[in-house]
């Protein structure tokens, strides 16, 4: 008897059905920062069962011992003993080379200019099409240049928008954006700016207004 083709129930969906209602959304859970560093430890660990099975069957060559100038006399024994200073420029040679080596694999996984700015502007960036955050502070002086410029130009870098009211007696800064960018900005218009400090031109027109000048 021939069956008729079909689809094998052996074969593994792409989307088991527990998951299909979670993964319908785009809204999924993070790993937190523990259970990241857990699952590289776990991946570490199973990497260096599978070099050393590999070493123990013979398909791979063991590594050369790890010598240093502190363990020289254990690592190499005997040979330390007849030739110390030969064994000593060996020994620093190779740690100068493993410097090298790990320098060059820093320069290797180094981001470019763009690479990081593209870096922060998506750490940065979000997404306000459902819903925008907008905060409102109230400043008695925005006279001092170097406080307008950084609140002018971390809400740019922060990709926020708003705007900046002047007048004499007060002033309000009003900046839209995501949760993640108020906070950052809240940080900089709380903490970051010493408003409590004089103003350019104060401290020089009290001095000049006061008696015996």
């Amino acid at each position: 008897m021939i069956t008729p083709a079909g689809k094998s129930s052996d074969d593994v969906p792409e989307i088991e059905w527990w998951d299909s209602i979670v993964l319908e959304s785009d809204r999924y859970v993070y790993l937190t920062a523990k259970e990241r560093k857990k699952i590289r430890r776990q991946n570490r660990k199973e990497m260096q069962k599978e070099r050393t099975e590999m070493i123990r069957i013979g398909l791979a060559k063991a590594p050369a011992p790890k010598v240093k100038i502190s363990n020289l006399m254990r690592v190499l024994g005997s040979d330390a003993i007849q030739d110390p200073t030969k064994m000593e420029a060996h020994v620093r040679k190779q740690m100068a080379d493993r410097l090298k080596k790990h320098q060059q694999a820093n320069l290797e996984r180094k981001l470019t200019d763009e690479q990081k700015a593209l870096k922060k502007t998506k750490k940065i960036a979000e997404d306000t099409s459902l819903a925008v955050n907008v905060a409102v502070y109230r400043i008695k002086s925005l006279l001092h240049p170097a406080k307008k410029f950084k609140v002018e130009m971390n809400a740019k870098q922060l990709q926020m928008t708003g705007v900046i009211l002047l007048h004499k007696n007060i002033n309000l800064v009003v900046v839209e954006g995501g949760p993640k960018q108020q906070k950052f900005y809240k940080n900089l218009m709380l903490n970051r700016i010493k408003w409590e400090d004089e103003v350019i031109g104060q401290k020089k027109d009290a001095d000049k207004d006061a008696p015996g000048e």
